[in-house]
């Protein structure tokens, strides 16, 4: 698997094109979320993604799910880590260097 990082001011664009691609896909994308301020450090699993978007006024990426929306201020670093061309992962470094995971229980192409 090979992660690429987003460069920042491509956030915007590349969340708005890839929620369109999960917007469209046939069954629900689930999502696993590990991150510091999640259940105090736990694991949410199998959440439907419902929206997916980055606001560059705000500097907050939002995970929109049907039990959590889970934001992520100030983020410093956007990676995706894709296997044969779809996107597995996401990992996202806060502002305070917490790192932050949304995977992708069906790879999104």
């Amino acid at each position: 698997m090979a992660e690429k990082c987003i460069v920042p001011q491509d956030w915007e664009g590349y969340f708005d094109e890839l929620y369109k691609k999960i917007k469209n896909m046939d069954e629900k994308v689930e999502i696993d979320i590990e991150a510091p301020s999640v259940f105090e450090k736990e694991e949410a699993k199998g959440l439907t993604l419902l929206g997916l978007s980055f606001d560059p006024k705000d500097k907050v990426l939002s995970v929109l799910s049907e039990n959590l929306d889970h934001l992520i201020q100030k983020p410093q670093e956007i990676c995706v880590e894709e296997q044969n061309g779809a996107i597995t992962q996401i990992r996202v470094t806060d502002g305070t260097g917490a790192e932050h995971f949304i995977k992708f229980s069906t790879p999104v192409k």
